[in-house]
């Protein structure tokens, strides 16, 4: 986000304000949903095909994986790639725009380590 200078118009400092607010809520709800941000994690480490990811991720029912990796695809974030039909191989990686999120997810993780545990 760019920043908005002092001697910029109240409404305008309060739009883009709002702006931003309203961008980084709709990024929240889909973080926020169960798998997503472990599915992020997972595909940032390398590709992985759905019952590799379903292994990795340690319990997600089949539904939701597919229903997540679905919106994750909608979203931009995941690429689904079909490698056969016959058998079923299916292969999912971050496109760009994921890989921008799973660096960000990093820093979370790294700020987590160092201030999540400590009492206020």
């Amino acid at each position: 986000m760019e920043s908005v200078p002092l001697t910029s118009s109240r409404p305008l400092r309060r739009s883009r304000t709002n702006d931003a607010e309203v961008a980084a809520t709709a990024a929240l709800t889909v973080l926020g949903q169960k798998w997503v941000m472990r599915i992020v994690r997972a595909l940032g480490e390398r590709t992985h095909r759905f019952c590799e990811l379903q292994d990795t991720l340690g319990g997600a029912n089949s539904a939701t994986l597919s229903a997540r990796l679905k919106l994750l695809e909608d979203e931009g974030l995941i690429a689904r790639k079909c490698v056969s039909s016959v058998p079923p191989w299916v292969e999912y990686s971050l496109t760009e725009k994921g890989a921008e999120l799973h660096r960000a997810l990093v820093g979370i993780d790294r700020w987590a380590v160092r201030w999540a545990s400590r009492s206020a």
